[in-house]
């Protein structure tokens, strides 16, 4: 028998193709972790869940955390802010009276691209050099 929880995901996975089944309980258990991390239990702030959604998304998946979080449609910082109001509206997750879905929309990708850093080795260099 399938939990409350998962009847409800299902559902908006349904509604909601863009993003994979998988992104609901993964942002959910990314606010859980967010809370947690505070020195006590409160609200989290948009920001606050964004950096929390990086740091559980990279100790969870490490180096291929964005694309993982990529394949399953979370791209943009206002990605995750959709599946937060998903969850709201399904009764899975809270928002204070001053939350917005708004606070989420930065222009902003959720991973930065980290710069490619190209290696030029010289003779010069005194290191192995391999023509």
């Amino acid at each position: 028998m399938e939990s409350d929880f998962a009847c409800k995901i299902a559902a908006l996975a349904a509604k909601e193709p863009r993003f994979d089944i998988e992104v609901y309980g993964f942002v959910s258990d990314a606010v859980t972790f967010s809370v947690a991390r505070l020195a006590r239990e409160r609200h989290v702030s948009a920001a606050e869940l964004l950096d929390g959604i990086r740091e559980f998304a990279t100790i969870t998946y490490g180096v291929v955390a964005s694309q993982v979080l990529a394949s399953w449609g979370l791209t943009h910082e206002s990605h995750v802010g959709e599946v937060v109001y998903l969850l709201i509206n399904a009764g899975l997750l809270r928002a204070s009276k001053e939350d917005s879905p708004e606070d989420f929309n930065t222009g902003r990708p959720l991973f930065p691209q980290v710069a490619q850093i190209r290696t030029v080795r010289r003779k010069s260099d005194k290191l192995p050099f391999i023509d």
